[in-house]
């Protein structure tokens, strides 16, 4: 009499197991076609990116300033998945070469770089992940006259907003479109030949990257 009870108890321990495996732990069907997958996007991740934008900024001594520039950098993130939803965080550093001259042809205005620091939330569509992104933006500007070699440098920091889609390639490996804009705090700057001014600036950045899921 105990054998047929003991079976019927093992067997119904093998099914609660397997019952609570299936609710732990999301099941991620491979159908061999990846625009109807789902895919768990948590984990650390790395890009590459280039592209470019536009740097614009305004003083109190009323000069406007409009530069054009590429670029090209890489980002460090993380992202964890709750069903649909992903949220993450990531910072990311790029190289520009935005250059200018004031209209005296005196004075050359330069951004070498620019950084942020956002999270981001994100919606899992199978094979796309659009989102949307906010944080701390930093830039350096750097204001030079010409003729004697005096300048002044200042890295500003402000917010920058962003939204973009990212597309698997494979199942680890992503395509991502991107839009950034920042928008610079003011800073003090001290120049021979001008009175001591203040200047503020906004960049709209544009990039394509390519990255890996870890």
């Amino acid at each position: 009499m105990k054998t047929p009870v003991s079976a019927f108890i093992f067997v119904l321990g093998l099914t609660a197991s397997a019952n609570a495996a299936d609710i732990i732990e999301p099941v991620y069907v491979e159908t061999g076609d990846l625009r109807l997958e789902g895919f768990d996007r948590t984990g650390f991740n790395a890009v590459v990116f280039a592209g470019g934008g536009f740097l614009t900024g305004s003083d109190n001594l009323g000069f406007d300033a409009f530069f054009r520039s590429g670029q090209f950098g890489g980002s460090l993130g993380y992202d964890h998945q709750f069903n649909r939803l992903v949220l993450g965080a990531s910072v990311e550093a790029s190289l520009t070469n935005f250059r200018g001259s004031s209209s005296s042809q005196n004075y050359r205005q330069s951004s070498n770089w620019l950084s942020a620091a956002t999270v981001r939330v994100g919606y899992d569509a199978g094979r796309f992940m659009p989102y949307l992104s906010a944080g701390v933006g930093f830039g350096n500007y750097k204001i030079e006259q010409k003729s004697s070699g005096s300048s002044d440098e200042n890295t500003h920091v402000g917010f920058v907003v962003g939204a973009g889609i990212e597309a698997n390639i494979t199942r680890n490996a992503f395509a991502r479109l991107d839009y950034k804009h920042y928008e610079m705090g003011e800073k003090t700057y001290d120049v021979s030949g001008l009175p001591s001014f203040s200047l503020d600036g906004r960049a709209d950045m544009f990039n394509l990257g390519v990255g890996y899921r870890f």
